[in-house]
């Protein structure tokens, strides 16, 4: 995958997965930035990526999203990729146990980001007549079932955006700008499987399974596929 020249800004990208893409699409010749929340993490980022650039922000509060851009737009002066991995789960818990705090949680850490950032990023690419943006939804939001009524439903509402966003995109005259998510079932990180048995892990989506489906959402191979959102479940 040829991505030289490409800046590709990755929000979470200190976490797994988010590493996984750093060293993918710098490998690929791209530029990255990313996006982090805690100074702790950045050590042993720059450490290993001493080539990317790390901007700090809460992505779910309007004024820190702006600030990102702005700083991305000064350093690089301009945006081709933006991968929104922001996002996170919480135990199963039925709706009608459901404190309206966690409701609001789950939707701004997986919805609100996921807006805040592609809105940023469309009104650059739609100036440059250029751009990508993947978007990362779940198994959970496209095939719900009881216990993720927070999560599920704030994952379908990022499948439901990515939908819309790349339906506007094609309004763009004389533009290649696409929008696209991916949806994993389970992906196979540190944390998750240390809660599963071997065997039942081995079904569960690997990180550069992953990112191998991303890469190719951000390359020009992919300029046909918009607004949607590919399901990798792997095994399960």
């Amino acid at each position: 995958m040829n991505l030289t020249g490409k800046i590709t800004l990755i929000t979470g990208g200190t976490g797994e997965l988010g590493r996984v893409l750093t060293k993918r699409f710098i490998a690929a010749g791209a530029e990255v930035v990313v996006t982090y929340r805690s100074d702790s993490d950045v050590p042993q980022f720059m450490k290993d990526f001493p080539g990317a650039v790390m901007l700090k922000g809460d992505l779910s509060k309007e004024k820190d999203v702006q600030g990102v851009f702005a700083t991305l737009l000064d350093k690089k002066k301009t945006v081709h990729i933006v991968c929104n991995l922001v996002g996170g789960y919480m135990p199963k818990k039925d709706i009608a146990d459901l404190e309206e705090r966690e409701w609001e949680f789950m939707f701004a850490l997986n919805l609100k980001t996921c807006f805040l950032c592609s809105q940023s990023a469309l009104r650059i690419m739609r100036k440059n007549k250029y751009g990508r943006i993947i978007n990362v939804s779940a198994m959970a939001g496209l095939s719900p079932g009881a216990g993720r009524g927070a999560y599920g439903i704030a994952k379908a509402g990022v499948a439901t955006f990515t939908h819309i966003a790349g339906e506007e995109a094609k309004s763009y005259l004389d533009s290649d700008i696409t929008v696209n998510a991916i949806a994993p079932s389970i992906l196979l990180t540190a944390a998750n499987r240390e809660s599963a048995s071997k065997e039942e892990s081995a079904a569960w989506v690997t990180l550069d399974e992953a990112a191998n489906v991303v890469l190719f959402l951000a390359s020009d191979q992919a300029s046909a596929i918009n607004g949607q959102t590919v399901r990798i479940y792997g095994g399960v």
